[in-house]
């Protein structure tokens, strides 16, 4: 991983919604076939992909814009897995025509990472980045993920620890779209969604955390 001395001093950082799935004002999909499950109960939103090849996901709009810098917190329960190579996680950075995405998953059995820039139907990966070098995550906890867009590098990170960091030209940001990907045979909840926006100047600088806490 290249090592990045230049980081930025955070001018102005303010929270643009907080989701706790109390209702759905945010228009979650809402969906209930043979194929898939979304429903908001009890303060979660419910998802299940009960499909065999197709990845799913369930989005609302964050009000982000290129080049903005932010931070995208979500905390997701692994409810059921049938296949521990599945993956789960969050998509961003995509407008309302979905061709391309970006994604941050972790596999079922918690041990592998991928951070992808793909076309949906994956005909096309743009870019690929694994990440294995890291402690196992306990998945029959919840998983905090997190993505930080920091001048020019994405900061990825898993229950508050930094796997992987990739250059924003490594990304599409054609629109302002987030949410949760899930693969086949998985099923998740979550009861936390957050973005935040974030103004920064090029300064020296080590932390990361104090944009999470």
């Amino acid at each position: 991983m290249q090592v990045i001395t230049d980081m930025y001093e955070i001018k102005n950082c303010r929270t643009v919604f907080t989701e706790n799935f109390s209702d759905n004002n945010r228009k979650w999909e809402i969906v209930d076939i043979e194929s898939e499950k979304a429903e908001i109960k009890s303060g979660y939103y419910h998802m299940e992909n009960s499909s065999v090849k197709n990845w799913k996901y369930y989005k609302t709009k964050t009000g982000l814009k290129e080049n903005d810098d932010f931070v995208i917190d979500a905390i997701i329960e692994l409810n059921k897995k049938e296949d521990e190579y599945r993956h789960f996680g969050l998509v961003w950075g995509f407008d309302q025509k979905r061709e391309y995405l970006n994604r941050f998953t972790l596999s079922a059995d918690g041990r592998r990472a991928v951070i992808m820039q793909f076309e949906r139907n994956h005909h096309i990966v743009f870019h690929r980045f694994h990440a294995r070098k890291f402690p196992r995550v306990d998945t029959n906890k919840p998983v905090r993920f997190t993505i930080i867009k920091l001048g020019e590098y994405f900061h990825l990170l898993l229950n508050e620890k930094k796997i992987y960091m990739a250059h924003a030209l490594s990304f599409c940001n054609l629109g302002s779209f987030a949410g949760y990907y899930i693969e086949p045979q998985l099923s998740v909840k979550s009861n936390f969604f957050q973005v935040k926006k974030m103004k920064v100047q090029s300064v020296t600088s080590n932390g990361l955390m104090e944009l999470i806490g």
